[in-house]
């Protein structure tokens, strides 16, 4: 619980508040709606239904078992080491995709996609294991998902308001239009704000990931990784927009620090 608080600050802060006014405004029973389905989104049937409708899969193949299991366990070793309190239970599976990347979900759930399996080293795949372990290890995935179910009354409000917004402009109700176009502008405001908080939460989060996975020993393979992908990807320099609202930092960033961390 203490990473879950300590290191999930932005996330936890706004669920606090979204459950606290969704509560208050709905006179108690928006809490109802957390605890159940917080309850049910945490449980291990969730997130094997997530796992089926992404297309998320378990190893299957004697060839996949054979290169990705001892790869895994090497890791997981090295996390252990490096925070012993992290789950026992993760488990590696593959996502048909044939795109360089990895992710983690939910308490469990760490993924390869097929085209990194087929196209990066070793190595390079233990890189990108190990920082999927630093978001278990600081418990990312278990706050994204508890700001995911805060913001659900949100987009239902918004919504909402939406209709409201569109069915006023066609009445050409002025003084109900204009309260409507308020109150819309107000919610979407706020759920703007967070939406950036959420995207900074992120960016940050993944340093953090990249700093645990030299912690457990992978940082040089990661570093590897990151440097193949940068060689491959097309890409052009990021608008202040775009830096707002991207999920990751530049890779040249998360290189630069690996590197810096590494020397």
């Amino acid at each position: 619980m203490g990473k879950l608080i300590s290191d999930n600050l932005i996330y936890l802060v706004w669920f606090t508040l979204y459950m606290v006014f969704f509560s208050v405004l709905t006179g108690g029973i928006a809490l109802i709606f957390y605890v159940v389905t917080i309850a049910l989104a945490a449980s291990p049937a969730a997130e094997g239904l997530w796992r089926k409708v992404e297309g998320v899969r378990p190893l299957r193949l004697k060839s996949e078992k054979e290169r990705l299991l001892p790869l895994f366990n090497e890791v997981y070793e090295g996390a252990m080491d490096a925070n012993p309190e992290i789950s026992e239970d993760i488990d590696l599976y593959i996502k048909e995709d044939m795109t360089i990347n990895a992710f983690a979900f939910g308490k469990g759930t760490l993924v390869l996609t097929r085209g990194s399996i087929e196209l990066l080293s070793d190595e390079c795949l233990q890189g990108l294991m190990a920082h999927e372990f630093g978001h278990f290890s600081h418990r990312h995935t278990e706050a994204l998902l508890l700001f995911t179910v805060a913001n659900l009354p949100m987009s239902f409000i918004i919504k909402k308001l939406t209709d409201a917004k569109n069915h006023f402009s066609i009445k050409r109700s002025f003084i109900m239009g204009s309260l409507c176009d308020f109150i819309y502008y107000l919610f979407k405001g706020v759920d703007s704000l967070a939406g950036l908080l959420l995207m900074y939460a992120s960016r940050r989060n993944e340093y953090v990931a990249d700093g645990f996975t030299i912690a457990c020993g992978f940082g040089e393979e990661l570093t590897e990784v990151l440097t193949e992908i940068y060689g491959v990807a097309i890409t052009k320099p990021q608008s202040v927009k775009e830096q707002f609202r991207s999920t990751h930092p530049h890779i040249t960033l998360r290189i630069e620090q690996m590197e810096a961390m590494l020397d």
